[in-house]
């Protein structure tokens, strides 16, 4: 069941006007993915107390190892989205080589939201920098 909002998206909405219903707006619920798989994926494993394996292993030391840690760290982007991201499956993760200086590691990340209503495919685009940070864009 696909919800538009996080639980703490909805207690932080500054109007108070969100309903608590799960009806859907594809959006809704492809932005508040969005913003989730930011946190998650800028989170690193055993940071969250809760969850320790909740976020990505360090990759600042998988980008000192490249070409051959690509496949690990498109493995470590799959296995967190399919793990904390029910709001999507029949996920998959691409890499796409940079055609710039090469200074950031690109994937691609296609799935379909998880709705009552509608199929809806997705798709984000990562950078990992040098610095080990992942933007994640829609």
């Amino acid at each position: 069941m696909g919800r538009e909002k996080t639980l703490l998206e909805r207690l932080t909405d500054p109007t108070g006007n969100q309903t608590l219903t799960v009806s859907e707006n594809t959006d809704q619920l492809a932005a508040s993915i969005l913003r989730h798989l930011g946190r998650m994926l800028n989170t690193r494993q055993g940071h969250a107390l809760i969850q320790p394996e909740y976020g990505m292993p360090d990759v600042t030391e998988f980008l000192q190892n490249l070409p051959e840690m690509v496949e690990v760290v498109q493995q470590g982007i799959r296995n967190s989205i399919e793990k904390f991201e029910p709001r999507l499956r029949n996920i998959t993760v691409s890499y796409v080589p940079s055609k710039e200086d090469g200074t950031n590691l690109r994937f691609e990340v296609t799935g379909e939201l998880v709705t009552e209503r509608e199929e809806a495919s997705v798709w984000f685009e990562t950078a990992v920098n040098p610095a080990g940070h992942i933007e994640v864009k829609g």
